[in-house]
């Protein structure tokens, strides 16, 4: 009965340590998903100002042209009365 009594002391203890083991592992993968969760709300909200960037820029860019494409027109229409 000693020697089934050792034996299972022994089995409690590897379990135990195993269980400290794991425990310690799912605490290291909560911190990491912690971190990963923070650096995807950060990624997310760059992604979307970059977006308004992108579209204000192209809103300036089509100012910018339709401003050249008159300018050009008037050129030619100052250039017509000057010849």
């Amino acid at each position: 009965m000693s020697q089934q009594t050792g034996g299972l002391r022994k089995q409690n203890a590897f379990l135990f340590a195993q269980n400290s083991k794991m425990s310690a592992r799912s605490t290291e993968m909560r911190k990491q998903s912690s971190i990963l969760r923070k650096q995807y709300v950060f990624l997310v909200a760059e992604s979307t100002e970059m977006r308004k960037q992108s579209s204000l820029l192209r809103k300036q860019y089509a100012f910018l042209l339709a401003e050249s494409t008159e300018m050009r027109k008037q050129s030619g229409i100052l250039r017509k009365h000057l010849v």
